[in-house]
């Protein structure tokens, strides 16, 4: 079980041990996100920096995946190369 506070707000977060170090990392860099936008109060703070968390995890998704679909046309072009290579060197 971990404890966290969040905006003056306690919560109690059933978590296996591995869990806890990346929890507090979550809950932290949070609580610099609301820190950074003291012009907002209460729900709007907290919905503005939810809104800029999921865009930035978004974002890192679909560069993720264009990044794993280079990664494959590399690999296919270098077994295509390599099959290549062998069908010549025969």
């Amino acid at each position: 079980m971990l404890t966290l506070t969040l905006m003056n707000h306690t919560f109690e977060i059933p978590c296996e041990p591995e869990e806890k170090e990346g929890l507090i990392e979550a809950a932290t860099l949070i609580e610099d996100r609301l820190e950074q936008l003291p012009s907002l109060k209460g729900e709007s703070k907290v919905l503005m920096v939810a809104l800029n968390l999921a865009y930035e995890h978004l974002q890192m998704k679909d560069q993720t995946v264009q990044y794993t679909l280079h990664l494959e046309e590399q690999i296919d072009n270098t077994i295509q190369q390599l099959a290549s290579d062998a069908s010549s060197d025969r």
